[in-house]
């Protein structure tokens, strides 16, 4: 019987564990994120934002990169698009940009993939950027209007928008690994992403 306790008391902890990841998790601090956000949890889910969904047409905006370009979605047209709001204090952020780069390194001018980073100083987020060694462009949304229309509550969070301008899916979290991005790619690419 004891080893039945035993074991009941394990299981317990350890829920108690995963439990208490999750509300660390949740609990991060947010730096100069606005309070209505909050890093997702590793593992991700499909949940779209509030405000998006397949089929709608991806909220138009202008925004200036890291580099001085102003970048208007409208003009991107004729393009798949991966918007990939993030900042870096966010530990899950910091955990998918290898596999974004990969993909921007796979597939190049077939894709056009930027961050959008809310709310930092364009210093804190290109130092950042030198060090993770991205090699996709950041636009800087200094305001949160950006996010805000995007109904982005979670960091990370991926929105892919066809070469129409339509949103094609919205991924909330970190993409843990490649495979998870696939699905996503092949909704927007004209070829296959395999």
């Amino acid at each position: 019987m004891s080893n039945v306790r035993r074991m009941a008391g394990m299981m317990v902890l350890v829920a108690a564990l995963i439990y208490g990841g999750f509300l660390v998790g949740r609990a991060i601090p947010h730096g100069s994120a606005p309070p209505s956000h909050h890093a997702a949890l590793a593992t991700g889910s499909t949940s779209v934002p509030v405000g998006l969904a397949p089929g709608d047409e991806a909220p138009n905006f202008s925004l200036q990169s890291t580099t001085g370009q102003v970048v208007t979605l409208s003009s991107l047209r004729g393009h798949p698009v991966w918007l990939n709001f993030w900042a870096t204090w966010c530990p899950w952020c910091k955990k998918e940009i290898p596999e974004i780069v990969q993909v921007k390194a796979q597939y190049g001018s077939q894709i056009d993939i930027y961050g959008i980073d809310e709310e930092q100083a364009k210093s804190t987020v290109v130092t950042y950027m030198g060090a993770k060694q991205m090699n996709y462009p950041v636009l800087l949304d200094s305001t949160g209007t950006v996010a805000g229309n995007y109904g982005i509550q979670d960091f990370p969070t991926s929105v892919f928008i066809t070469a129409q301008g339509r949103i094609a899916g919205v991924y909330t979290g970190a993409f843990a690994t490649r495979g998870l991005m696939d699905p996503y790619l092949a909704e927007i690419l004209p070829s296959p992403t395999h």
